[in-house]
């Protein structure tokens, strides 16, 4: 009981400090497609662009301090983020063009509207790739 306690207060910790730089990746992310929508600028282009950087900001911040990443900067760590982000936020982007283009929503308001969706994304994908790698029964700790 103690252990599944312990293990909610970890994943409850983790939530929180990801919603925390989540939230300073959002105001990059809005700021950043507050001026491009501004300037003119689509606004799925403009979420393209911000929301890349956020995630990108996202990623680097909390690895680490969030997820206890310990091992070395590795390439293929950071190609699947990537892969994952390009999807992700071509979805998002697409969604967020869609709910200004079909519905009429303000670009802002569209970009709020999906934060639901793509914070837990973040969350689950970010929880999948930095987990503690689990050494096979019978070989030796392998570095991921």
């Amino acid at each position: 009981m103690q252990d599944r306690l312990a293990d909610i207060g970890n994943l409850a910790r983790k939530v929180v400090g990801f919603a925390i730089l989540s939230a300073a990746g959002l105001a990059i992310d809005m700021g950043v497609f507050w001026v491009l929508v501004t300037l003119g600028l689509r606004a799925g282009f403009a979420n393209l662009i911000s929301a890349s950087l956020a995630v990108t900001f996202v990623y680097f911040s909390s690895a680490k301090s969030i997820f206890s990443y310990h091992g070395g900067f590795l390439l293929r760590l950071f190609l699947l983020y990537a892969a994952y982000q390009v999807v992700a936020v071509l979805a998002a982007s697409l969604a967020v063009d869609q709910l200004v283009v079909a519905l009429g929503l303000a670009p802002l308001l569209a970009k709020v509207a999906i934060l639901p969706v793509t914070f837990s994304a973040n969350f689950l994908f970010m929880t999948f790739l930095l987990r503690a790698p689990r050494p096979v029964a019978g070989t030796a700790d392998v570095a991921r």
